[in-house]
């Protein structure tokens, strides 16, 4: 695209979204070439303006498949050739957030986001909880942190690598511990891994976390065979729970999930008994 048809380009596009087109090279633009390492060696030695052709270089792609992207053009772009682009133009998360729903319809893919640091507000609030059991899990139900009441309650989340899903699903204590196991746990997290993975088709350790569970237990691959419901996530919904820091005496919670604004990529929960009952 010439310079000339580049200034007379709309400037909103024709959903009344911006350009990303024009999002595209203005992030191009302010990108220095000379200070990057992935052109080190680069012959002719490029210059302070990084062209496509770079860019394309640097995401194992050709110049112009890499201009079609840019251009506006629809082609099937993968995934990781979009984060390889991201990750040649500096884009934030906001931005990376931006280039992916311009040009696929949907968020990043959420893994590699998770290893990055808690925000220390989401780790106060979590370490401050301390009337009930909360904690932090990824994409794939790793769970990140977890109070100290979480791990009293549950001493499984003090495990390295402690898994949501793997534990609730294939560990025989919960069995014993979430009551009506079956229908109130086993239906339940099988129907949000269905909505997980198929949400985030470019999340390889959750669709090996799926894989793992269906080839170890028999209970769960009838139970994924025989059933289509989808579950997105399980706020509010109500649970019987029988564990050693009770006495083995009954308990009827509700958990509640929130999404921090700063890690989308988390969810926040925390389990509260149910109204009226003050056994914990």
């Amino acid at each position: 695209m010439s310079e000339l048809e580049a200034a007379l380009e709309p400037a909103v596009d024709r959903d009344g979204g911006e350009s990303i087109s024009r999002l595209l090279r203005a992030w191009r633009a302010r990108v220095d070439a000379r200070n990057l390492p992935e052109l080190r060696g680069v012959f002719p030695r490029p210059g302070r303006r990084l062209s496509q052709k770079h860019v394309a270089r640097m995401t194992g792609v050709s110049e112009g498949w890499y201009r079609a992207l840019e251009a506006g053009r629809r082609q099937d772009f993968s995934e990781s050739f979009l984060l390889r682009v991201a990750e040649a133009l500096r884009l934030s998360d906001a931005e990376t957030l931006t280039l992916f729903v311009a040009v696929t319809g949907r968020r990043p893919p959420e893994f590699g986001r998770c290893r990055r640091d808690l925000p220390p507000g989401v780790k106060a609030l979590l370490e401050q909880q301390v009337s009930y059991p909360a904690y932090l899990s990824d994409g794939a139900w790793n769970i990140v942190a977890a109070n100290s009441l979480m791990g009293a309650w549950f001493p499984w989340v003090l495990r390295p690598k402690a898994n949501l899903m793997r534990w609730a699903l294939l560990d025989p204590e919960a069995r014993e511990q979430m009551l009506d196991w079956e229908d109130s746990c086993a239906r339940i997290y099988l129907a949000m891994l269905r909505v997980a993975s198929n949400s985030n088709p470019g999340n390889t350790e959750l669709h090996g976390l799926v894989r793992e569970i269906l080839a170890a237990d028999a209970d769960c691959r009838r139970i994924w065979a025989e059933e289509y419901d989808v579950v997105e996530h399980r706020d509010g919904h109500v649970f019987r729970l029988r564990l050693p820091y009770h006495g083995g005496a009954e308990v009827r919670v509700t958990s509640h999930v929130l999404l921090p604004i700063q890690r989308p990529d988390l969810r926040f929960v925390f389990i509260t008994p149910l109204e009226g009952w003050a056994g914990v």
